[in-house]
């Protein structure tokens, strides 16, 4: 009878273990995210010339190596690893997508690159792991103080212009590889230019006055908005034809 009751117990027993050791887990994951959310050493942070503001000032861009935020996960998060998920070329430029993984938690992010050299493919590895490592915390403030800038910028410019001045394509290069043109926008453009006939990179160049590839984001919404422009008035008429 003794051996039945325990036998009967022997479940429970395991299930409140598994319990103990979830609990331990989900506890262990937030603390190592406290850890990674720490604000980087400032001797570790790096700078380089950004974007120009609407005066033509260049500002400045802080940001972190790739092997700064690996070392920083190696300290804190010693069990992370990471795998590439993705890679794609469009274009000229090419996607990568790389996951982060840190006790059962991935995360990923997306980098680009130029497709035409190999330094071109590692910075957008590096890039996708930077990103990923943000969404876990790391360097967060640094990302957070960039577009806080942009914002500041950018919103005035657009409330000043007045309702039927034209559309002033200006510093339309992306400053930062993060500011580039993304993988959706060149699919759009490439759409709308094939849809209504028109040369992309002959517009661009008029208009943008530098190819489609090296467009901001900012840029790139304008320019599809311009082609879609043409596209309302150039599709009826070939359909009428």
């Amino acid at each position: 009878m003794k051996r039945n009751a325990e036998e009967k117990n022997a479940p429970a027993t395991a299930t409140l273990f598994e319990l103990n050791e979830t609990a331990s887990n989900v506890l262990d994951f937030s603390t190592t995210l406290k850890e990674l959310r720490k604000t980087v050493d400032p001797t570790l942070i790096r700078h380089r010339e950004g974007r120009r503001d609407r005066n033509g000032q260049s500002q400045t861009v802080e940001y972190v190596e790739w092997h700064t935020v690996a070392d920083i996960l190696d300290e804190h998060a010693p069990n992370w690893g990471h795998s590439i998920k993705d890679i794609r070329p469009i274009g000229d430029i090419i996607t990568v997508t790389v996951a982060i993984t840190i006790d059962g938690v991935t995360r990923e992010g997306v980098g680009t690159g130029r497709a035409s050299s190999e330094t071109g493919i590692k910075k957008a590895e590096h890039d996708a792991l930077k990103r990923a490592a943000v969404k876990f915390g790391i360097a967060r403030e640094l990302y957070k103080r960039e577009f806080e800038s942009i914002d500041n910028d950018s919103t005035p410019v657009e409330i000043q212009k007045p309702a039927m001045q034209p559309r002033q394509f200006e510093d339309s290069i992306a400053k930062t590889l993060g500011d580039m043109v993304t993988a959706k926008q060149l699919g759009m453009i490439r759409s709308i230019a094939r849809e209504a006939d028109i040369d992309a990179a002959k517009e661009c160049g008029n208009m943008m006055k530098c190819s489609v590839t090296e467009l901001s984001k900012r840029a790139a919404s304008e320019f599809i908005e311009h082609l879609q422009s043409i596209q309302r008035s150039v599709v009826p008429m070939r359909r009428a034809s």
